[in-house]
């Protein structure tokens, strides 16, 4: 099978007022040739008060394979969470930056529903991919956070948390980076986020623009482009 890579970037600030807008997060997301989606960002709070790196791989059906994030908090570095999935189990590490031992836990993962929690903007949409597109109404999805704050800027095991999202269908929309035809969500998060709207496109599930209405926050898809890489060689070595 051929690898396609989607490389993009976000924008994002005040609902309400797009002047204030500031670049947000930079990405690159593969298909890759066993149908499998690997994400690789880079997310840049306002004032660089948050630093975070993620790379996370699920298989052909979403369903999560491995991750690991990494941050800075205030010019701090936090560490490193690392999680692997075999089976019905996920191993979970937490290395410090003062060369305390690795916490590591394993957790029962307890079905392919459940999704993992980076906090990454360009795959939000990974986190509604369980739920059934047929069904207009709000479902429950089981998601394993890495975090216990609502921007991830705590490093620990996390905990589920198992969350309402209704799928409102497929739409066009149009952002900074273009004009797509995708997926409507609209995901209820209570008192954590209150709702949020996403809108994702493409074979990757890219989130193409996402909305916090308790925040009056507005994310959006800057920039995109994919390519297709075959398996013809150019060359041999």
């Amino acid at each position: 099978m051929s690898l396609t890579r989607t490389i993009g970037s976000y924008v994002m600030g005040p609902s309400d007022d797009r002047s204030k807008w500031v670049s947000w997060e930079n990405f690159i997301v593969t298909t890759n040739p066993d149908g499998s989606h690997t994400a690789q960002t880079m997310t840049r709070f306002p004032g660089n008060s948050m630093i975070r790196h993620v790379t996370q791989t699920v298989d052909r059906e979403f369903t999560p394979m491995d991750g690991i994030t990494r941050f800075f908090v205030d010019e701090v570095y936090q560490g490193i969470l690392i999680r692997r999935v075999v089976g019905d189990t996920i191993t979970s590490m937490v290395m410090l930056p003062d060369g305390s031992p690795i916490d590591e836990k394993t957790l029962a993962m307890g079905g392919s529903d459940i999704v993992f929690g980076y906090h990454p903007t360009s795959v939000e949409g990974w986190k509604f991919i369980k739920a059934d597109r047929a069904n207009p109404d709000p479902q429950m999805v089981r998601i394993l956070s890495s975090s216990p704050t609502w921007n991830g800027g705590v490093i620990g095991h996390g905990a589920e948390v198992s969350l309402k999202v209704q799928y409102l269908g497929p739409e066009q929309i149009t952002v900074p980076a273009g004009t797509f035809t995708g997926h409507h969500y609209l995901w209820h998060t209570g008192n954590i986020d209150g709702d949020i709207e996403v809108w994702t496109i493409g074979q990757d599930e890219i989130c193409a623009r996402c909305i916090g209405h308790a925040k009056g926050v507005t994310y959006e898809l800057a920039t995109y482009e994919s390519t297709e890489f075959g398996t013809v060689r150019e060359f041999d070595f």
